[in-house]
């Protein structure tokens, strides 16, 4: 699961925002804001906990989740 989350995880999440960003562009928001939402709720949910874990900095870890989601604190949190 690692290697795979590590593999793809942060080019699907750019796919879906670009995705979504071209939706939002054509007046069809709502998926691009739910994933905004899912990913900030994950910063709070155990995003926080990792970076706190292993030094990360509040606002890297926040823009990291809102970013790539579960796939930045995944491997970290793996290694350990």
């Amino acid at each position: 699961m690692k290697n795979m989350t590590l593999a793809f995880g942060k080019p699907i999440c750019v796919g879906l925002y670009t995705a979504f960003a071209v939706m939002a562009v054509q007046k069809k928001p709502l998926p691009l804001l739910t994933l905004l939402a899912m990913h900030a709720s994950e910063y709070f949910l155990i995003g926080k906990k990792v970076a706190e874990e292993h030094g990360i900095s509040t606002p890297e870890a926040i823009a990291q989740c809102l970013s790539f989601g579960f796939t930045w604190w995944l491997p970290i949190k793996q290694q350990w």
